[in-house]
This record gives structure tokens, sequence and C-alpha cells, in this order.
């Protein structure tokens, strides 16, 4: 009887070293999700890190990429970041504003100067500041990343002047700074997630919006307008977050090739999407919308009507952040009076009005 026991508990042993091996070796799925399309700087740095991550686990991490909004558009899918659903997340600090109050700093209207500026302030001063405030809501900040300087879409009339954006309906995103600006400026703004923005330009619902040359026309907003004004009210940057919970129950090794170098994916984020710009702008000019360059002495209008905001923020939010923003926004800027700056995309971007 006992020969016949032994064969019988070695093939139960066989068995659950089977099991074991097999659990091991299970990938981990990552669903990374973001509203960019196929084809855009954003979707490439995704598929990239998809590649690095894949290759160098071994095959231990596998993505699962969810592009053009497949998931819903930004707020909804950072919920499903939040509650685990998702495990990773590209997109907007706009959006991230809905769950960090003090995200909508980055995009107080004219608060960089070139995207020299906003590359230091991101990378060497707020990242850290930045992370915490992620942290304490469940999530990691792996890198930034680019949408650009946000500009003026419109379908009857170029906005040159702060006046005319007076009545319009303009979609904002559903931020508060964003709706606060559309509203100083006199417009009508109507909050409209992105998977919806183009359907309701094509139907009236809205008139006019405001995004990045390269967000409008990989979305196809421009077939919806006939001018594009070159405001660059906004520098609009993004990130990749990754949920907190998923991240801190990776293996150490796992956890490290995930964060990567997040000084060099920002950085290769932020050269697709420059790179790209001249090029979008003449898309929009050959398929029919008047691109409006404006001056510096235009865009300074919009900043003196805009610059309101930025105390706002102080007293609302966060006195503390804005106030060494500008601390080292004033050291860098004296550091380099005398050296190169890089231009906006497109344009020299607008002197802030004298405080």
């Amino acid at each position: 009887m006992n020969g016949s026991i032994r064969p019988f508990a070695a093939l139960l042993i066989a068995a659950a070293l089977a099991c074991s091996v097999s659990t091991a070796a299970a990938p981990i799925e990552i669903r990374f999700v973001s509203i960019a399309p196929e084809g855009t700087p954003w979707s490439e740095q995704m598929t990239a890190m998809k590649n690095r991550v894949e290759k160098e686990s071994g095959g231990r991490l596998v993505f699962k990429l969810y592009l053009g909004g497949q998931l819903g558009g930004e707020v909804e899918t950072l919920r499903s970041l939040e509650r685990g659903r998702i495990q990773a997340w590209g997109g907007s600090a706009g959006a991230l504003a809905g769950l960090i109050p003090e995200m909508q700093m980055l995009e107080l209207p004219y608060l960089f100067h070139t995207l020299d500026e906003a590359d230091y302030l991101l990378d060497e001063v707020l990242f850290r500041p930045y992370s915490d405030l992620l942290s304490k809501k469940g999530l990691t900040l792996q890198s930034w990343n680019e949408n650009g300087w946000r500009s003026i879409g419109s379908k009857q009339k170029p906005i040159l002047t702060p006046a005319d954006a007076k009545g319009l309906k303009a979609r904002s995103q559903p931020s508060p700074i964003h709706l606060r600006m559309w509203k100083a400026l006199g417009a009508n703004p109507v909050a409209i997630s992105v998977p919806e923005v183009l359907t309701s330009l094509q139907t009236g619902v809205v008139d006019a919006f405001d995004n990045s040359p390269l967000f409008t026309t990989a979305t196809s907003w421009h077939t919806a307008i006939k001018h594009y004004s070159l405001t660059q009210h906004i520098y609009q940057p993004g990130a990749v977050i990754f949920n907190k919970a998923f991240l801190d129950k990776l293996p150490e090794d796992l956890r490290k090739i995930l964060m990567g170098d997040a000084k060099a994916e920002a950085a290769t984020g932020r050269a697709g999407v420059r790179a790209l710009e001249p090029e979008v702008l003449k898309l929009m000019e050959t398929e029919g919308v008047t691109v409006h360059r404006l001056t510096d002495a235009q865009r300074n209008a919009f900043a003196a009507v805009l610059e309101p905001l930025h105390e706002e923020f102080a007293k609302t939010v966060g006195s503390d952040l804005l106030a060494r923003t500008r601390k080292a926004l004033g050291e860098y800027r004296d550091r380099h009076k005398a050296g190169p700056t890089a231009a906006p995309m497109t344009a020299p971007a607008p002197k802030q009005p004298t405080r």
C-alpha cells in the first residue's frame, strides 16, 4: 500500500509545484488610459513606456493601452485610477485639479514666459511638492508630459482681444481655473468632456474652445472652426500617474522598472510635442482654418485681464505654493537674462504685466 501512496503523493507535490510556478509566472497587467488619440506624441510615449517596461521586466509586467477616450473622459478615468480600477493614467493638470486643487496653479494664465521656465519649474522645483500632494490621494506621479500652449479656436470670428471673447459660448475643461478664465474674459463657459467636444462644436452647443494646436488637430476639433488665435494663454503640462496601492504591492525591482527615469521620459514626451507644433499649424491652414499670430502687445492685453486669477488662487488655494513658484521663477529669470531661452512653440511668449 505504501508503494501506491508514494507515487500518488509525488504527483500531488508535482502538481502543486506546477501551480506555484504558473502563478509566479503570470504577468501583471497594467491598464494604462489616456484621452490622447493614437498617433500623437502622448500615445507614442505611452507605447514607448509599454515597450520599455515589458522588455526590462522580462514580460512580468504587461501593458494594455486604452487611447482616445475609449474608457471615458479625463475626469471619469481619473476617478477609476483613484479607485484602482485602472493602474496608470496619462492626462492634463487641468483634470487633476478636480482632485488636487493646488494643480490649478500650473495652469494660471501666463504663469510661464517660456518653455525653458516651465521645464525647470516642473522638474526641479515642483516635482516633489506635487508628488507629495498626489500621494495623499493614493496616486504616484511618474513623470510630466506636455499638452502645450493653449490658444483659442472659434467658429465666427477671431479672438484677438479680450473683448472679442465676450458672450462666447466656450467649451471649458472641467477645471475651476479654466471656468474662471472664461468668465474673466466675459464668455459663457460650458464644461464638456473631450469625447463630446467635436459634436458640441458642430451642433452649436459651443462656438469656441481653447486647447493646444496638436490636441486640436488630433481630435479633429479644427474641422469645426474657422479661426485659431495664438493667445498662448496657458502652458498646460500633462502627467503620467500610477495608482499608489497597486505600485506599492509590486516587488521592488518591478516598481523601479515601472517608475523608470522621470526626467528622461518627460524630455522625450516634450520633444515630440514641440517638434510637431509648426506642422499642425500648417495643417490647420491647409484645411481652411485661419491662424492668427498675436503680437506681444495683444497677448499682454489678455494677461492684464487674467492677472487677478493669480491672486484669487493665492487667497483660496495656496499662497505658499504660488510664492515659492514666483520666487523660483524670479531667480531663474535673473540667471538667464543674458543667455538663450527656449521660445514658445510658435511665437514669443508675452511678458507678464508689471505687478
